[in-house]
């Protein structure tokens, strides 16, 4: 009885053992000579999935990046859509753009190449020994590190004038939550969640309305964020709308309340009405004669000149006088 015990007892531990060889990358290595990205997705297979969903991998073949940069004649647009390795420049400094490889996106290269070899990451416990040679770099759990594209309009620089309850940790803590990977393993999403998810809008912002005895209104209140909504992209613009019952049944066109927006650099008539962090706007409604209901709807843009039918819907509630 003593003997079988013992003979599963070993078992049992050879059968971890070659479970665990499978799961985690060979230790003891040869130095892998990282060329291109594609050498990471073999060993990084779950991290790999989340970004081909990403739009880090989109940035550079996106139609609607291209449209806006009339397709990339406007240069300046590449440094953050192909970039170089981001480690190879002081922190928060602008990147500058790749030569090779610009399908890729923002690829794991340039957020992970170390300029002496190897890559950084902002995992405590590195495999130092794994054949891309990972060691711990401060920075890259730090704003500094995404400032360097993200920066560009001003996005950092809001979540610095962030109430603190609100900016969290850094930018990973709402953009690249920790999850579990096959085999147990926790990392960090690498899919980046943010204005092309649904949940992640609606977690920005709360829309308030109500028709009391003072009459119809509608607040956006920016509680979710740690920088203004919408940020970064300036094609980005949100929208409230109002739309009005009348006696007939009959509904109104929606109209616009108020647009929440960044202008381009060449829009000198417009001002920038982006929502700051932490801050909530109030806008009374004029109902139309004999109005007894109305709709209050929030539209988020990738594109301020994006029909309403292509934008997404954020929010909608009803009003009753």
């Amino acid at each position: 009885m003593r003997l079988g015990t013992i003979l599963s007892f070993v078992f049992a531990l050879a059968g971890i053992a070659v479970l665990v060889k499978i799961v985690l990358p060979p230790t003891n290595a040869e130095p892998l000579r990282i060329l291109s990205s594609a050498q990471c997705l073999d060993c990084h297979a779950g991290v790999a999935e989340e970004w081909q969903a990403s739009h880090h991998k989109f940035a550079y073949e996106n139609p609607e990046v291209r449209k806006l940069s009339n397709d990339f004649a406007n240069q300046e647009c590449i440094a953050c859509h192909a970039p170089r390795p981001v480690l190879n420049f002081e922190p928060g400094e602008r990147v500058l753009a790749r030569q090779s490889e610009r399908g890729l996106g923002v690829d794991c290269l340039a957020c992970h190449a170390h300029p002496e070899g190897g890559v950084g990451t902002s995992n405590p416990n590195a495999k130092s020994d794994a054949p891309c040679r990972p060691r711990k770099v401060e920075r890259m759990a730090s704003v500094e590190h995404c400032a360097s594209c993200h920066n560009q309009h001003k996005t950092v620089e809001q979540w610095r004038a962030a109430p603190e309850e609100l900016k969290g940790d850094n930018c990973l803590h709402c953009h690249m939550p920790e999850t579990w990977r096959e085999g147990g393993r926790k990392g960090r999403d690498h899919s980046f969640k943010a204005s092309h998810d649904l949940p992640s809008l609606q977690s920005a912002v709360t829309m308030n309305a109500a028709w009391d005895q003072n009459g119809a209104w509608v607040s956006l209140s920016n509680q979710g964020a740690g920088h203004n909504f919408p940020t970064d992209e300036r094609s980005r613009a949100a929208d409230l709308q109002v739309r009005w019952k009348d006696a007939q049944g009959e509904w109104s066109l929606w109209e616009r309340v108020h647009r929440f927006r960044d202008p381009y650099r060449d829009e000198t008539d417009l001002t920038n009405t982006q929502l700051p962090s932490g801050e909530t706007q109030r806008f009374e409604l004029t109902a139309t004669d004999g109005a007894e209901e109305a709709e209050v709807r929030l539209l988020y843009r990738l594109n301020p000149y994006l029909e309403d039918a292509l934008a997404s819907e954020l929010f909608r509630m009803s009003l009753r006088k």
